[in-house]
């Protein structure tokens, strides 16, 4: 049995506003590991030696908890009959050619839908590649953050749920967004474009900005209309965001004294900026 305190929690993970977490299925919390998780609003899965997803059911407050099996994008834990949507009949035996866009309804695989959804799983699969090529360092918290949100967007996408305020590194949205466009004020370093003197690690990071974007244009061909009206401004908005956070992160690892903590940006942000020699 793993025993889960507040100081483990901080030891393992960023933490990040709305971030999810998964914990061994035999854990126990402390109360104040409890309220951590609920001040932070972070969603909890636990996860057993088979590598199954249970979430919590019934009170929190038990020394044992109960725990139900679900799926780990969607939190459910029954599969649901879908129909195709271009007849509305229920799909007995699923085609290649056709796959699920939701657990409700199965598409053709030339859907545009799909193509966001493969340039986002792309994404992620390049998140995960960083995450451990760069588990000893700096980046480590911050790339956790980053796969957590590709992750939120992804479950966004696919059950048509609003995202909540998504954080990196604890910084918002605007922050983040100040950073990247103003970094010579706040990082104490221009802005880069992408060369071979910059190093490895900004070459790799330049790898996941770059699918970033490649996720974005893919959500805008089904996200933003004709008459230029947005259909999912938060998604949009949150890959905007995961651009900028990743480009922050170039910055730094080019800048001289590396990367700094989502604290100390916070401070170069309320103080005016880094000290620049």
């Amino acid at each position: 049995m793993t025993f889960i305190t507040e100081d483990w929690l901080r030891d393992n993970f960023t933490l990040s506003e709305g971030s999810e977490i998964h914990l061994p299925a035999d854990s126990r919390m402390t109360p104040s590991a409890r309220e951590l998780i609920e001040g932070r609003h972070l969603q909890v899965k636990f996860q057993d030696r088979q590598g199954r997803l249970f979430v919590e059911t019934g009170s929190a407050d038990k020394a044992t908890p109960d725990l139900r099996a679900v799926h780990g994008l969607t939190s459910r834990d029954k599969a649901e009959t879908a129909g195709c949507e271009l007849c509305h009949q229920p799909v007995a035996v699923k085609p290649d050619t056709l796959t699920h866009l939701n657990a409700h309804v199965m598409v053709a695989k030339n859907d545009p839908r799909l193509a966001f959804r493969a340039a986002l799983d792309a994404t992620i699969a390049e998140a995960v590649w960083l995450q451990i090529e760069f588990a000893q360092t700096p980046l480590r918290g911050w790339l956790a953050d980053i796969r957590s949100v590709l992750g939120n967007i992804m479950r966004a996408d696919a059950l048509g749920e609003p995202m909540a305020e998504q954080r990196i590194g604890e910084l918002t949205a605007d922050e983040l967004h100040r950073l990247s466009h103003q970094p010579l004020k706040y990082l104490g370093h221009d802005h880069i474009v992408p060369d071979v003197s910059h190093g490895r690690s900004a070459a790799m990071l330049n790898l996941l900005r770059s699918k970033i974007r490649e996720a974005e244009i893919a959500a805008a061909r089904i996200y933003i209309d004709a008459g230029f009206q947005v259909t999912r401004p938060d998604i949009m908005q949150a890959l905007n965001r995961l651009s900028s956070a990743v480009y922050v992160l170039m910055v730094m690892a080019v800048r001289e004294g590396g990367v700094m903590t989502g604290q100390a940006l916070k401070q170069a942000l309320s103080g005016g900026g880094a000290h620049v020699h």
